[in-house]
């Protein structure tokens, strides 16, 4: 097993060259995880240290308890 220096995800180096997280070949599934309304472009927010949109790439520097709701992924 190996840790990815870029997003530090563990993966087994013996079934992947190079990060499958980082390369788009795995998508980590999170079930349940909050989530805010982008006030940029009405896209979906994420907590990654601070509320990151997923469509613009705005950021929020807020509390990871300030989401607008809970979404299933």
């Amino acid at each position: 097993m190996q840790m990815c220096p870029e997003c530090n995800k563990i993966y087994d180096e013996s079934e992947y060259s190079k990060c499958p997280y980082c390369s788009g070949e795995l998508i980590e599934e999170y079930g349940e995880r909050p989530y805010k309304v982008c006030p940029n472009c009405g896209g979906t927010m994420y907590w990654d240290d601070t509320w990151v949109c997923s469509n613009c790439d705005e950021e929020i520097d807020t509390d990871e308890d300030d989401y607008d709701g809970i979404i299933e992924d």
